[in-house]
C-alpha cells in the first residue's frame, strides 16, 4: 500500500482480537451460504463489483497474485450474489474508461437503499502531498511523472459510487509491495476519510506497504483472507463486520508465519466508513419468520446506546447463545465496546453519559449506536452534527470536540490532527498529544495543512 513516516508501530487492539478469536472465528472457511442478504437484492442486479487487477508493472516489480487475486475474488464475490467483471493489467486510459462505465452502471441503479457496488484494486499504489494514487500497470513508483500517470484514489475512484444515502459503494485497495526490503516504504497510502455512502477498505494501514508473495499461485495476504471470509459467510453478517475479520486474520496469519521477513513486516488493515445505513452478506431469515428468544436478545443487544450495556448485553448474548447464527456480529460489538470503553477512560476525552442519547433522528441514531460499538468515523460525524446543529441535536462547540477527542482515541488519524490544530490554535497543552498521535496513526498532512512543529513531516 501507500507510504508515510510512523514513529513506532500501531499497536494491535487487545480487546477485539481476544473475543473475535474465540469460538473458533478465526479457523478455515465454513460452508458456502445458499442464499444472499438483502432480501431479492441480489438477484436482480442490485449488486455489481468491478475487480482492477494490475500486475505487470516496470523493472521486474510485477505483483504475481494479482490474477489469482482477481479470479478468486470473482468466484466468491458471485456466490454473494454479485455481477462481477474483472479486469487486467489496465493503462491509464482503460483504467478511467472503465471506472467510469462502473459509475455510470451505479448511477442507474435503483436508489432504494439495497444497491452494493464494489470496486477492488490490486496493483501499486503511492501517495503524493498526502494524496493517494493508484498506478495502472506499466507505470513505475518511481517515475517522475507517476503521478499525471495514475488516477487518484478519493476524486476518481470514489466518485464512481453516488454519494447518497443509505446506499453503498465499497472500495477494497490491496496495493503491494514488489521488495521484502523493510526500509522500503515508496508505495504506501495515506490515511483518508471514506465520503458518505462508502466503505473504503485498505490492505494495510497508512505508512504500511502490502507484502505480496512472489508466486503466481498464491493470493496476496489480504485478498487471501477476504476470499476466505467471503466464502465462509452463512448468517447473514454486516459489511463491516467481514472486513474486521478479514483485518485479525491478516493480522493473525502474517504475525504467526514460519517466514521471518513476513512476521517483521505484518500489516495492519484499515477500514474507513462513511454514513452507509447496515448492509449484510449471508442468509437472511425469511422475513415471516416468528422471532426467536434468540432473536430477542439480539435485538436488546444491538439497540443499547451506551458501551457498558452494550458490553454486559454482548457478554450475557454469548453465554446465553455459544453457537448463535449472530455469534460473529455479537462478538464484533463486544469488542468494539472494550474499544469504546477504554477510550473513554482516557483523560483526554471527557464525554458523559448524557451523550449517548438518541434525539430521536435517524441517522445521529444510526451513529450513536455505531459509535458505541467503537466506530471511530461514527465518532467523527456526530462531532459534525454538535458542530453545526443538524440531526436533531443543538449547535454545541464544547460536545463537538468531546466527541472528537473520542473519534481521536479510537484511532481516527484526521481527529487527531484536527484536534491538534484547534487545541494548538487555544494554547491547550493536550495538542502536543494528538499531534504525534496522528503522525503515529500514519497521517500525512496535505502540505496547505501544515503547521510548524518539528515532528511534522510535510
Amino acid at each position: 500500500m501507500p507510504a508515510s513516516t510512523l514513529l513506532r508501530p500501531r499497536p494491535a487492539r487487545p480487546s477485539r482480537r481476544k473475543f473475535l478469536l474465540q469460538g473458533g472465528l478465526m479457523l478455515g472457511a465454513a460452508a458456502i451460504p445458499a442464499a444472499f442478504g438483502v432480501g431479492a437484492a441480489a438477484a436482480d442486479g442490485r449488486r455489481i463489483a468491478l475487480l482492477i487487477c494490475c500486475g505487470s508493472y516496470p523493472d521486474g516489480k510485477n505483483i504475481q497474485p494479482a490474477r489469482k487475486n482477481g479470479r478468486d475474488l470473482e468466484a466468491a464475490l458471485r456466490r454473494q450474489g454479485f455481477e462481477v467483471s474483472v479486469e487486467n493489467d489496465l493503462d491509464l486510459p482503460r483504467f478511467k474508461a472503465s471506472v467510469a462505465r462502473f459509475g455510470e452502471r451505479m448511477a442507474a441503479l435503483p436508489n432504494d437503499g439495497q444497491t452494493i457496488g464494489l470496486i477492488y484494486f490490486c496493483g501499486h499504489g503511492m501517495q503524493v502531498e498526502g494524496r493517494n494514487y493508484l498506478l495502472p500497470s506499466g507505470v513505475a513508483i518511481d517515475d517522475p511523472k507517476a503521478r499525471e500517470r495514475s488516477i487518484n484514489l478519493q476524486d476518481e475512484v470514489l466518485k464512481a459510487f453516488p454519494q447518497r444515502y443509505p446506499g453503498l459503494g465499497v472500495a477494497v485497495i490491496d496495493a503491494c509491495r514488489d521488495s521484502a526490503e523493510p526500509v522500503d516504504k515508496a508505495g504506501s497510502f495515506n490515511y483518508s476519510s471514506a465520503p458518505q455512502g462508502c466503505i473504503v477498505a485498505f490492505s494495510a494501514s497508512a505508512g504500511q506497504v502490502s507484502l505480496s508473495p512472489s508466486d503466481p499461485a498464491q493470493n496476496s495476504f489480504y485478498t487471501g483472507e477476504l476470499v476466505r471470509v467471503l466464502n465462509g459467510i452463512d448468517d447473514a453478517t454486516p459489511i463491516t463486520d467481514i472486513f474486521e475479520l478479514t483485518r485479525l486474520r491478516v493480522e493473525k496469519t502474517m504475525s504467526t508465519h514460519p517466514v521471518a521477513i513476513v512476521r517483521k513486516l505484518a500489516q495492519r488493515p484499515h477500514m474507513t466508513a462513511g454514513q452507509t445505513g447496515v448492509f449484510r452478506l449471508g442468509s437472511e431469515r425469511a422475513p415471516d419468520a416468528a422471532p426467536s428468544d434468540e432473536d430477542s436478545a439480539y435485538a436488546r443487544q444491538a439497540e443499547a446506546l451506551a458501551p457498558a450495556e452494550v458490553k454486559q448485553a454482548a457478554a450475557a448474548f454469548l453465554e446465553a447463545y455459544p453457537r448463535s447464527r449472530y455469534d460473529t456480529q455479537v462478538r464484533v460489538a463486544l469488542a468494539g465496546a472494550e474499544d469504546a470503553l477504554k477510550a473513554l477512560s482516557s483523560r483526554f476525552v471527557r464525554l458523559s453519559a448524557s451523550a449517548f442519547r438518541s434525539t430521536g433522528d435517524p441517522r445521529y441514531l444510526e451513529d450513536i449506536r455505531k459509535a458505541v460499538r467503537g466506530d471511530k468515523d461514527a465518532a467523527s460525524r456526530i462531532s459534525d452534527m454538535y458542530a453545526h446543529g443538524s440531526n436533531g441535536v443543538p449547535a454545541n462547540p464544547q460536545r463537538a470536540e468531546q466527541w472528537l477527542r473520542y473519534s481521536a482515541l479510537l484511532g481516527n488519524a484526521i481527529a487527531c490532527y484536527t484536534l491538534y490544530r484547534s487545541l494548538a490554535d487555544k494554547g491547550d497543552p493536550d495538542a502536543e498529544f494528538f499531534g504525534p498521535e496522528a503522525l503515529r496513526l500514519g497521517y500525512v498532512p496535505p502540505k496547505g495543512l501544515c503547521g510548524s512543529r518539528k515532528w511534522e513531516n510535510c
